[in-house]
């Protein structure tokens, strides 16, 4: 179980995706010069440490950071993968971790380690950023002491393009879709490896993400964003490992025929899920999920994540010109959706997500 202040912190973070809200004046726009980064860094490094995983055939080593003085670390779970055992290094010192949970779909790993009033990041909503916001990154690079990265929010996306082969040139190798559990934060801040796990931070030292992968060799980053983090760290600490909803309908973005910017459309409901017995249909343009608008993919993958599972969910759809409300109970993901027989209890949230699932 999680300390009791630790949850009551989670419980006060919105279990919302992030939102962007052009055209409000903010404070924490920035970009930093050179004694204004050294000061951010010099503030919130001490609450930046190093994990390990792994034996002495095979080290995985990354970044993490407190969020409470009893020793709570968040990390990638790319970090752990599935090895059973995990080390926090503390200022030169390794301490062996407890791990409270590992979720590899959203990246999100949570530890514990035997230390008294640990320094502490705090967490805010990444809700407020734009694109241009200066955002740093802190971590361990390869073998080095900890360091800071900065640049500017380049936008939110819940996919990128990745290369299939990476031994070819990037004119020569295929290129794959990528794609995350829920929307990310993407910034061009340049990261080495060993820096996957820490904390992308505002201008005020809070974290608004945490650094999940660079899709470019290291020239530019993906964050998972702290409200996807909260939802997550809420699971750890209510069943011990993350509860995924899912509903048993797949979608896929088609063109824009009814010219209103809807492009989500039904191709799946896989039989014996709740979805099954709603009367959703194949072909259905999907307008909400909730009180969620729906126009991309990208919308029904953070309605899927921000689900509840035990809850229910309403899903509106256009169907010849007609609007149908469908509300069925959001049930947990299985391990392998595309592999459920077709009576099985699979899932996907609502209108879960596009073809290929992210991860």
């Amino acid at each position: 179980m999680l300390p009791r202040a630790l949850c009551l912190f989670v419980a006060a973070i919105p279990l919302a995706a992030p939102a962007l809200f052009p055209g409000i004046a903010r404070a924490d726009v920035f970009q930093l010069n050179g004694d204004e980064t050294n000061t951010l860094f010099d503030k919130s490094k001490a609450a930046v440490v190093q994990v390990r995983s792994g034996d002495q055939g095979f080290i995985q080593a990354g970044s993490g950071f407190f969020i409470d003085d009893q020793g709570t670390v968040l990390t990638s779970s790319t970090i752990l993968g599935d090895s059973n055992n995990a080390r926090v290094v503390v200022s030169g010192v390794e301490m062996d971790a407890k791990i409270l949970g590992n979720d590899p779909r959203s990246g999100l790993a949570m530890l514990r380690i035997a230390y008294a009033a640990s320094p502490a990041l705090p967490l805010a909503r990444s809700s407020a950023l734009q694109t241009g916001d200066g955002v740093m990154a802190i971590g361990y690079p390869l073998s080095l002491p900890v360091a800071p990265s900065q640049g500017p929010v380049s936008g939110f996306d819940a996919s990128f393009l990745t290369r299939v082969d990476d031994h070819l040139s990037p004119k020569e190798s295929m290129a794959a879709v990528e794609r995350f559990a829920t929307t990310h934060i993407h910034a061009n801040v340049a990261i080495s490896p060993g820096q996957v796990g820490g904390p992308l931070l505002n201008s005020r030292g809070e974290v608004v993400g945490l650094v999940a992968t660079s899709p470019d060799d290291g020239r530019s980053i993906y964050a998972l964003p702290v409200e996807a983090v909260a939802k997550i760290m809420a699971d750890f600490a209510q069943y011990g490992h993350a509860r995924h909803g899912w509903v048993g309908v797949n979608v896929r973005e088609v063109s824009d025929s009814g010219h209103d910017g809807r492009t989500v459309r039904v191709v799946q409901v896989v039989a014996g899920t709740p979805a099954s017995e709603s009367g959703i249909c194949i072909g259905d343009t999907v307008m909400r999920i909730d009180a969620r608008e729906i126009y991309r993919p990208a919308d029904v993958l953070d309605a899927s994540f921000f689900s509840q599972v035990g809850a229910n969910m309403t899903v509106v759809v256009r169907r010849d010109d007609k609007l149908y409300n469908y509300n069925f109970a959001v049930i947990e993901r299985p391990q392998n959706p595309a592999s459920v027989p077709a009576p099985a209890a699979s899932h996907s949230t609502a209108v879960n997500h596009v073809a290929a699932n992210p991860r």
